[in-house]
């Protein structure tokens, strides 16, 4: 034991070797997996990251405008990553997932080197990012590409918590460090990279206050902080002003756009919240069945189990961490980053667009590990039972790993990922549609039109299915099913510019020139910059000239 602390505190790549193997361990076997739910709009379909001349639209549309879409999202960073890679890798999906795969290793070794400089505690940094980098929750935010988000904004704003450190550590004023002056800088490309990179100015504070502020008493460590910290604060305040004016794509600030009993009262949203911790505490200690898409009924009573499972669990983590900032302030920073960290996705400020989801506990799990490791480390140098602990995690990590590779196999081919989560949400209008689409691109037509029927049952009045039944209608020669289809989707959305394409190219090869130049136009009314499309047009003009 003595001799791997030697050896881990003198030679850190060792550690950062170790990080690297497991992260490769857990995650080999997802390269060649397919790309497809959101990485369709993301990514496959995303016209903006397949021509540099559109960034400057990276910086004021949302991020899936240029799959003629509307989301509440800005991620412009997120973006030009995604373009570089598109114009590296194009649809060799090996690359894109070696990249997301290399940003999560990368968060754990930043994690690594921010727990060591915190705690001066090799033993407990290095364990601490074995288990976040092999972690089976983290799963879907790395094995699903477009959501790299995740790992791309946790890297940098756990890279601008170090470099922090490294200046408070330095007792340098801030005006003449270069650490203070990176980190600050850092922060705004963090939220260039996802929204909830906005917790900094949460997880900085806590940070200086409990672990690097030098003063005695709490008003002295409030001033300390304060005078450190502030421009952080407003750097956040101009991102929230900004996005609740010249970048409120779609009401930014509610992704839940609905005025039910969920977004009216906040004590529903509450007792929800309760009832998904019950469910994180699970993902976290016991992690199997994870799968996407779940559904949580919202808290109707705080007398329902889990909500009162998770109120109990809320309460004693919250009188942990005011009991003990002063003796054990590891214990409240790790409650605070895991509270903090987890608020964007709580719903109890904002409604968001989902309850629950594996992927939001991939910033907030760092502070419920690193308090069970110290935990673990206490008790095992307390019974002198190191070597014993170091097996015992050494098999849980092994176990972790076995996770991930075996659900990376979940995620192999689309039709098999629909197809089993199809076994879950049997009536969710998005999987069966996908589930559609698939099918389609597979040629296995039968199955397409009965799996779009049903989609179109669940929901008559979305334009989508239509579209995509109208499409396999054409490729199996029904025009007449395919055009009436393809007419059922503009009727709901006269601004579905798919389907808009769709009909120009069928109209262009059933020779009717007057249908396909409307289509033609139509399309230029969504898009005027489309100019594939005005070339066509001077085509299908010089057809219809006597």
């Amino acid at each position: 034991m003595d001799n791997l602390l030697k050896i881990l505190s003198t030679r850190r790549w060792t550690g950062i070797v170790l990080i690297v193997l497991f992260g490769m361990i857990a995650y080999h076997n997802c390269l060649p997996n397919e790309m497809f739910w959101d990485d369709d709009d993301f990514i496959n379909n995303n016209r903006y990251i397949r021509d540099f001349h559109y960034w400057p639209l990276w910086f004021s549309q949302n991020l899936v405008a240029g799959s003629y879409l509307v989301s509440n999202y800005w991620r412009p960073l997120l973006l030009t990553i995604f373009a570089i890679e598109w114009h590296w890798w194009h649809n060799w999906v090996y690359g894109w997932h070696a990249v997301s795969v290399a940003t999560h290793i990368l968060a754990a070794v930043t994690l690594f080197f921010l727990i060591n400089r915190l705690f001066a505690n090799i033993l407990l940094a290095l364990l601490t990012a074995l288990i976040f980098v092999c972690h089976p929750v983290h799963n879907e935010a790395v094995v699903y590409v477009n959501s790299m988000g995740d790992s791309l904004a946790t890297l940098i704003l756990l890279s601008s918590l170090l470099l922090y450190t490294r200046f408070r550590q330095s007792q340098k004023p801030a005006w003449c460090s270069c650490s203070y002056w990176l980190a600050l800088a850092l922060f705004p490309l963090g939220m260039l990279s996802k929204e909830t990179c906005f917790v900094l100015v949460g997880l900085l504070p806590l940070t200086d206050f409990l672990l690097l502020s030098k003063a005695k008493s709490f008003g002295g460590r409030v001033k300390q902080t304060a005078a450190a910290v502030w421009p952080f604060i407003v750097l956040g305040l101009i991102y929230v002003i900004l996005r609740g004016t010249v970048l409120n794509f779609s009401n930014s600030f509610n992704f839940y756009n609905a005025n039910n009993a969920f977004t009216t009262h906040p004590s529903i949203r509450i007792m929800t919240f309760f009832k998904a911790m019950t469910q994180y505490t699970g993902f976290l200690f016991f992690p199997y069945q994870l799968r996407v898409e779940r559904q949580l009924p919202w808290g109707q009573s705080i007398f329902e189990w889990d909500v009162m499972t998770g109120g109990l669990i809320v309460a004693a983590m919250l009188v942990v961490a005011f009991k003990y900032w002063k003796t054990r302030p590891w214990i409240s920073f790790g409650v605070g980053w895991f509270f903090i960290a987890i608020a964007p996705a709580s719903n109890i400020l904002v409604p968001i667009n989902s309850v629950l989801y594996e992927h939001f506990l991939y910033m907030p799990m760092i502070g419920i590990a690193l308090i069970t490791v110290h935990l673990s480390l206490d008790w095992a140098q307390k019974h002198h039972i190191i070597p014993t602990l170091l097996k015992i995690f050494a098999v849980i990590l092994g176990l972790f790993c076995a996770v991930n590779i075996h659900r990376n196999l979940d995620w192999r081919t689309s039709i098999g990922f629909y197809e089993q989560l199809v076994t879950y949400r049997p009536d969710d209008y998005r999987v069966i549609n996908n589930l559609g689409m698939e099918y389609a691109n597979k040629n296995i037509f039968d199955k397409a039109l009965v799996t779009y029927l049903k989609a179109i049952a669940l929901d008559p009045q979305n334009p989508v299915a239509y579209h995509n039944i109208a499409g396999t209608y054409r490729d199996t020669g029904h025009i007449d099913l395919a055009l009436e289809n393809f007419q059922k989707a503009i009727a709901l959305n006269p601004n579905f510019i798919f389907t808009y394409r769709s009909l120009a190219d069928l109209y262009w090869r059933l020779g009717q020139w007057e249908k396909c130049r409307e289509s033609l136009l139509q399309i230029l009314r969504i898009d005027p910059t489309d100019t594939n499309t005005r070339q066509a047009l001077r085509m299908v003009e010089e057809k219809i000239k006597p």
